[in-house]
């Protein structure tokens, strides 16, 4: 890399399963052009440590940007400064999104091979590794830079604090539901890093485009699975509903800086 005294920045995208990423990365593709890549090991199940990412842009020096489905916590760190981006979303209405894409799209039908319900119980099969449960805690709580093993249980609670911890060290957080002012805040933490952003909103990948509040979808949700299932959900996303509520409330405190 060419050292001219002035110090990389990088923008490291954590593309969380149906959280926006496909969006997210066609603003990055189009403002950075081959300076953006995804990255992500060959095998689905792979996951990338800090540490390897920072091998990986060193070993890469002229990428401005890079997205990953895979990468996990502590952000990486070397001879260059990151700006992280990420967005959660409120993990019951998310369910659905995950079954469209999963059952239907991924396969091009034309409908879901399977039921609502029957998607759920099927992914609850997978006792430490479904997408709808605790996902998005269990892909941000790591905290070991040079390691991804999983050493707790994605329902154990330890996971929430360091989850919110690494919320905290974020400079925004997104949100889904919150789409277009997300990309305001995101606006506003890299217009000096990084003039070259367009900040624009595109709308990829989306399986369930329906203009209900969230709300409205839970309620749709609970209707159509029944009480049980609602409820096993409900608790099989415990921490994740936390983790939510608690980022929900930063980036709401961040947004009305903004505005103010």
């Amino acid at each position: 890399m060419k050292n001219d005294g002035v110090t990389r920045q990088v923008i490291v995208h954590y593309h969380l399963f149906k959280n926006a990423g496909t969006s997210v990365e066609r603003l990055l593709k189009q403002s950075f052009g081959s300076a953006w890549k995804a990255w992500d090991k060959p095998e689905s199940s792979g996951k990338i440590s800090g540490k390897e990412l920072q091998h990986w842009l060193e070993d890469n020096s002229s990428i401005k940007a890079v997205s990953s489905h895979q990468l996990l916590p502590p952000i990486p760190h070397g001879d260059f400064n990151v700006t992280p981006i990420v967005f959660l979303r409120e993990p019951l209405s998310r369910v659905r999104s995950a079954w469209l894409f999963e059952w239907q799209k991924q396969h091009g039908l034309a409908e879901p091979k399977g039921s609502l319900p029957e998607y759920i119980e099927e992914k609850f099969k997978q006792a430490n590794a479904s997408v709808i449960a605790n996902f998005q805690v269990s892909r941000l709580s790591n905290t070991q830079y040079d390691e991804v093993k999983q050493r707790l249980h994605r329902y154990h609670h330890e996971l929430l604090p360091a989850a919110c911890a690494f919320v905290d060290s974020l400079p925004f957080v997104g949100l889904v539901e919150n789409f277009t002012d997300s990309l305001r805040l995101l606006q506003q933490c890299t217009q000096t890093t990084f003039p070259e952003l367009i900040v624009r909103e595109h709308r990829e990948n989306v399986t369930d485009a329906s203009s209900t509040t969230v709300e409205q979808r839970i309620e749709l949700l609970r209707k159509e699975i029944g009480n049980d299932l609602f409820d096993e959900l409900c608790v099989r996303n415990r921490l994740d509903l936390q983790l939510y509520s608690y980022a929900s409330g930063r980036f709401h405190s961040q947004l009305e800086q903004l505005q103010n």
